[in-house]
């Protein structure tokens, strides 16, 4: 063998060598890379899913199932369109098909999905499309954050926890929105304000407990007497504030014989109602509203209690 062959050869496997370790080392940056991205898809604080483009799941980490309740198994057996609250489905495939049609890079939609035992659970969900080499759309990844916390942190900031009614603060928010709703429409609203007559005796009588019973019977009758849409609140002690988008006087007259007979079981507990009627407008102050409720209230008291008096928005 000459020289010159010698050298090639050398040469050759000089190169073999170089693209044998490279080869080495792509494998093992490889075998990393897998190794992290399956670390994060197993211990990831969110839920991941893969999705397919007809709903179903691919593969779910096991974050996911804690969220839903639904062991890796059945969830490959079911679509997210079985897990997903009915009223809370039509709005997801809309976005779904945006996404599909290259109207959306991803989209990020707070809904409700259906645990395996029959209970709800907010989450935020994020999907994003992946297409394959060819830019067909190939499958979903969805990326879904347990709400629960969150929202009943909410929750507990605006509700008055003894009677789950909305305290002042929710109050504030709610009727503010319901004022501006009928503003646009010039519908009349009444805002109702009690504080319980004989309260404090029967608190100092039967003690505490007796009085948390009967605030709580209160709240209850008030909900009945009332549509979910009107905003309800216990303003603090044993005063209670109603805003309803209506003329308010039968609601308010049916409140006081309501609270005439729930009284008889409380110590004969009853109301004093102050109430304003207005066709608010842009410039309506909630704070002014509620002060002459507040000031019919007491005329009412002072008038000999468990009455309703009417006033007039200055």
């Amino acid at each position: 063998m000459t020289p010159d062959a010698i050298c090639r050869i050398d040469r050759l496997t000089h190169v073999a060598r170089a693209l044998s370790q490279e080869a080495q080392t792509i494998q093992a940056n490889l075998a990393n890379a897998e190794r992290r991205f399956q670390a994060t898809f197993q211990h990831a604080p969110v839920g991941i899913a893969h999705v397919a483009l007809d709903g179903s799941f691919l593969t779910v980490n096991p974050r996911f199932e804690e969220i839903t309740g639904y062991p890796a198994a059945m969830l490959m057996r079911l679509g997210f369109q079985q897990i997903t609250h009915p009223d809370d489905l039509d709005a997801d495939v809309a976005l779904l098909g945006r996404l599909h049609r290259g109207e959306l890079q991803r989209y990020t939609l707070e809904k409700r999905y259906i645990r395996a035992d029959a209970s709800l659970i907010w989450i935020n969900l994020t999907v994003a499309l992946v297409r394959d080499e060819r830019d067909a759309p190939e499958f979903y990844v969805a990326v879904v954050e347990d709400l629960s916390e969150m929202r009943q942190a909410h929750f507990d900031a605006i509700h008055d926890p003894l009677t789950g009614l909305l305290n002042r603060r929710g109050f504030v928010v709610r009727a503010r929105a319901l004022l501006r709703q009928a503003a646009e429409v010039h519908r009349a609203v009444s805002l109702i304000y009690l504080d319980l007559d004989g309260f404090k005796q029967l608190n100092d009588s039967r003690g505490h407990s007796a009085g948390d019973r009967c605030l709580v019977d209160v709240a209850r009758l008030i909900e009945d007497m009332v549509a979910p849409r009107h905003v309800v609140a216990r303003m603090g002690g044993d005063e209670f504030v109603l805003l309803v988008d209506e003329e308010g006087t039968d609601l308010g007259e049916a409140l006081r014989v309501g609270l005439m007979t729930l009284g008889g079981a409380h110590g004969g507990v009853s109301g004093s109602f102050g109430l304003v009627t207005l066709i608010p407008d842009d410039d309506t102050e909630l704070d002014s509203i509620v002060a002459r409720a507040d000031e019919a209230m007491l005329a009412a008291k002072r008038a000999g209690k468990n009455q309703l008096v009417t006033t007039a928005l200055l």
